[in-house]
């Protein structure tokens, strides 16, 4: 392939692959569901693991044309292969999500490769323990500019453009952990917590501009996040294929939050109105939730600059004749 570009490349179907992930031991599955992402372009960050990568697999398998964006080329490469072997359509670049020009110039490139952006999905997030006896405020900081400012860049960057063509709808992955301050979690559930007040506010501002807006919050996700003692005891632990079907239906039908499953909501949010002592006592008794190995080895994975994926359509978006040439993401 010759650099500077990359060819548009069309996948027949049926070929009777069965690719394999050590990771994950799941196919996007072909649904008779509503033909609401059939053509839909989307960007998601964090693509390159946990929620947003099944959430990827899950809209490609719908029909969505994705512009997956991470700081993993390795991962993001075998995501998108995944997807290619499916059938499926998607481009890819790496960006880190708290850097505003790297993020622009990201989903900018992604939208020249799959069209105008239709949906976002702010799906980048990273846990560290910020516990208040050995409180490091350069931890929290980390937590607070990705978890926040990330969603903050990735809605910027399209946001415009979604307002020009009165359509188009912002999601963002908060977290159940924004109702309640967990033990040992002080920037986590204060992120999660801003993300949704500032999404109630958006909601406000973008009313009948054509712009959704969905705040999703789940609980205990089966991700990177998880560690394996967490995985093993956890009670309510949902798996990255359960919730990114929830999210999907979510944004299909334009609801404004969506908290899930709700043994893991209900009792956060009984908590949330309880008086401050009462308050205390029982939500110390959580356990702190520890930092999983297998985020951290991820990222580890940090890029700079960006890299490239081809985009792999569906035989029905397809132009008759040779694939065009776009310009090279990344």
């Amino acid at each position: 392939m010759r650099r500077g570009s990359f060819r548009l490349l069309v996948n027949e179907r049926g070929g009777g692959d069965n690719p394999t992930d050590t990771d994950r031991q799941y196919l996007p599955v072909k649904h008779k569901a509503s033909q609401f992402w059939s053509g839909k372009c989307v960007i998601i960050t964090g693509a390159s693991s946990g929620i947003g990568w099944a959430l990827a697999e899950h809209l490609a398998a719908h029909g969505a044309r994705l512009g997956l964006l991470a700081r993993s080329t390795k991962r993001l490469a075998a995501l998108h292969e995944r997807i290619e072997r499916a059938g499926g359509c998607a481009a890819w670049t790496t960006a880190d999500v708290t850097d505003l020009e790297r993020t622009q110039a990201a989903t900018r490139e992604l939208q020249a490769a799959i069209g105008p952006c239709e949906v976002l999905v702010a799906g980048a997030g990273i846990y560290r323990q910020t516990h208040g006896r050995r409180f490091d405020p350069s931890v929290a900081n980390e937590v607070l500019a990705t978890n926040v400012q990330g969603v903050v860049n990735a809605f910027g960057a399209v946001l415009p453009g979604m307002l020009e063509r009165k359509h188009g709808h912002l999601a963002v992955i908060s977290s159940i952990a924004g109702f309640v301050g967990l033990p040992a979690g002080a920037a986590y559930s204060a992120g999660k917590a801003a993300l949704m007040i500032f999404m109630q506010s958006l909601r406000l501002d973008l009313r009948e501009t054509g712009v959704k807006v969905t705040t999703i919050c789940p609980g205990y996700v089966d991700t990177p996040m998880i560690t394996d003692e967490e995985r093993a005891s956890l009670k309510g632990l949902v798996t990255a294929e359960d919730a990114a079907r929830r999210i999907a239906r979510a944004i299909e039908r334009g609801r404004a939050e969506c908290w899930f499953p709700w043994r893991t909501w209900l009792p956060a949010r009984l908590a949330s109105l309880l008086p401050a002592a009462a308050y205390q006592r029982i939500i110390a008794l959580l356990p702190e939730m520890e930092e999983s190995p297998a985020q951290t080895d991820e990222d580890t994975e940090r890029t700079t600059g960006g890299s490239s994926g081809q985009l792999q359509p569906h035989d029905a978006d397809r132009d008759q004749g040779d694939a065009p040439e776009t310009k090279r993401i990344g």
